[in-house]
């Protein structure tokens, strides 16, 4: 939906990983030493895109916001397919509380039509 909806044509790798493989994901690629929910990556030339996601971190998002998991599972992958259209939040600008308004858009479609 997001990917159509942003009118991108990118092929997209879903993988479910564990703590210990994101956390090491995350030490190499952004030098944080910890796991964390979801972690996206662009290789523009192919037009490809890579989702790894952590479900353990998903679930303790999910109580740590009182949130069902499937939302919180779609959350983070709505956010990972914004990152893959070209949004980012790294900086606070208005292009990272665009990807936050769609984000939240994009969410509420979702619930809205079931999941």
């Amino acid at each position: 939906m997001v990917l159509k909806n942003e009118d991108k044509n990118i092929d997209v790798s879903l993988v479910f990983i564990g703590e210990r493989r994101m956390r090491n994901l995350n030490r190499e690629y952004r030098k944080i030493d910890s796991p964390t929910d979801v972690l996206t990556f662009f290789y523009e030339e192919e037009s490809f895109g890579e989702i790894f996601i952590c479900p353990s971190q998903v679930e303790k998002n999910a109580s740590k916001y009182s949130q069902r998991y499937e939302i919180e599972l779609f959350r983070v992958l709505i956010h990972a397919c914004l990152h893959l259209c070209g949004y980012d939040h790294e900086f606070v600008d208005n292009k990272s509380q665009e990807m936050f308004h769609r984000q939240e858009k994009y969410l509420r479609e979702v619930e809205k039509n079931g999941c």
